[in-house]
């Protein structure tokens, strides 16, 4: 509840618990704890999807690795938990910021014809391309804050070289103005594509 949108009278008889998110490494390790105890097969990427998805709540983590599980027969595999949360694979978006490296207009609209085609969430994928951003600007100036372990961190290094620090911070930009804008577009696929072509079209000249 909106505590904004309780009249005053009200609120000032109400106990109020300012309730913090957990942190993502947190819920990650919980549920890889109750994975262990029910033996069931998993990997680390799809703890990561799931952890993420819950948004800081423990509670719909819980939800969520339940869902996964029974969508992936029993077991937690990433491509199936991708399936169910709905999450973009995340070789579409390395294609899609190498395209934008390279200022090839064509292969963007194609990358996005493909993820139309397999019904992906075009409202996730800017999330997700956000994200991605955030973390090829991070590695730019802490590259260690990759960790080792990281599947993803050899081709954000690589991907890191391919542009420089002002072009991640409007495609960034561009990305979260995007998705606000997204459910004012015709449709999502629209709306996806257009906030790419302003990515190309505003990038930075030498």
């Amino acid at each position: 509840t909106d505590p904004q949108k309780i009249p005053v009278t009200v609120l000032s008889r109400c106990l109020q618990f300012g309730l913090k998110q957990i942190p993502q490494q947190q819920i990650r390790d919980r549920l890889m704890h109750v994975l262990g105890e029910e033996g069931i097969t998993t990997d680390a990427p799809s703890v990561a999807l799931v952890a993420r998805a819950a948004e800081g709540s423990l509670r719909d983590a819980l939800s969520l690795l339940d869902q996964a599980i029974a969508h992936g027969g029993g077991t937690l595999e990433e491509s199936s938990t991708r399936a169910m949360l709905g999450v973009v694979d995340k070789t579409y978006l390395h294609a899609i910021l190498r395209a934008l490296a390279a200022g090839d207009g064509a292969a963007l609209a194609a990358e996005a014809e493909r993820m139309s085609e397999r019904s992906l969430s075009f409202e996730s994928a800017l999330q997700d391309l956000g994200v991605m951003l955030h973390r090829l600007a991070l590695a730019q100036v802490v590259p260690q804050s990759l960790p080792e372990d990281d599947p993803d961190a050899p081709a954000l290094l690589e991907l890191s070289q391919r542009f420089a620090a002002d072009e991640l911070q409007l495609y960034y930009q561009i990305a979260v103005q995007g998705r606000a804008e997204i459910g004012l577009a015709p449709d999502e696929h629209a709306g996806f594509v257009m906030t790419l072509l302003r990515m190309l079209a505003f990038a930075p000249v030498a």
